[in-house]
């Protein structure tokens, strides 16, 4: 009789402990209209607040610089919320395409060609040394290579400042600051990068050693190898490489203001030096006034590049990204 009534309340201990059990593990579902109402609302709320934040400086842009230029010699501190007719505070919307005109015949064609040209060979000289100094740390190792890494390491916590002033220092003694040198000057801080290299060389050293054992069995030769089979299988950190520095190249200013300096409309510059002239008033005896229409107009030519760039090549630039620094198979 005892034995039955302990095996009863062993059998309720288990059944209320197995469904507090399931109580626990069972998510929670709140089906409350006004609970369901109120995150909803949230949400929106949220989206719409960010949502704003990143799509009104494109508007703003895009509406100032369909504005009459007449509008800034009036009042430079005035904010018009759409292109309108000037001198009438009231006026339907009316856009002035002639900005993007004048900002184009100030020296856009000229400096879109020099910042190409400069990019371009920026982001080849950059791979290429930057992936032969990770192949050559992610071998095996050889004298000096622990301390030659831990000073190439150091060089990361200098600041640009420091960088900067170096590099113009040699650009000076060497004559690469005038005539043609300067080509070469524009693209000298972009063509070494350490962080580069250690992207290389972290992808190289994921390559299986089965791999290269299996390639110098069949007599394959170390260049052979580093060419048609090491190369295609960190194509991922390539592409990340070349994104980065043509980023870095494209949208650099301080660099290029100290190479080149202020230049004369439609010479030959980089964008963003071409960007900071445009605009300007002549015959202005300050100097610094400026029409903001076209200046906003050359705005939207400057990134023009950019944006067909990457929505040409965004499922690329995404992957690269995503997988940087990993090898895989070409």
């Amino acid at each position: 009789m005892l034995l039955g009534k302990l095996k009863t309340r062993h059998w309720r201990q288990k059944q209320s402990l197995q469904s507090k059990q399931d109580l626990m593990s069972r998510p929670i579902d709140d089906t409350k209209a006004s609970s369901i109402i109120l995150t909803w609302i949230f949400k929106i709320f949220v989206l719409a607040f960010f949502g704003f934040i990143i799509a009104f400086p494109f508007y703003f842009m895009i509406s100032q610089s369909l504005t009459d230029k007449q509008w800034s010699m009036v009042n430079s501190s005035s904010i018009l919320w759409y292109p309108k007719k000037f001198g009438v505070t009231y006026s339907k919307f009316e856009a002035h395409w002639e900005n993007f005109k004048f900002a184009f015949q100030e020296g856009y064609g000229k400096a879109l060609l020099m910042t190409f040209i400069v990019t371009s060979f920026s982001v080849v000289a950059r791979v290429f040394f930057s992936m032969s100094f990770g192949y050559a740390f992610s071998l095996r190792k050889w004298r000096f290579k622990s301390f030659s890494w831990a000073f190439f390491l150091s060089l990361l916590v200098l600041p640009e400042v420091a960088l900067l002033s170096g590099q113009y220092f040699v650009a000076v003694k060497l004559g690469w600051h005038i005539g043609t040198w300067r080509f070469v000057s524009l693209m000298m801080p972009f063509v070494a990068s350490v962080f580069s290299g250690f992207m290389y060389r972290n992808a190289f050293e994921d390559i299986p050693d089965s791999v290269k054992e299996s390639a110098l069995i069949d007599g394959t030769s170390g260049f052979k190898f580093f060419i048609k089979i090491a190369m295609p299988m960190v194509k991922t950190t390539t592409w990340t490489v070349c994104i980065l520095t043509a980023l870095a190249t494209w949208n650099s200013y301080t660099w290029p203001l100290l190479i080149l300096g202020k230049q004369a409309p439609g010479s030959w510059t980089v964008m963003n030096i071409w960007l900071t002239d445009t605009g300007q008033v002549k015959n202005d005896p300050d100097g610094n006034r400026v029409y903001m229409s076209i200046r906003m107009a050359a705005t939207i030519l400057a990134i023009l590049p950019m944006l067909i760039v990457y929505f040409s090549l965004r499922k690329r630039i995404m992957n690269a990204i995503s997988r940087q620094g990993r090898a895989s198979k070409g």
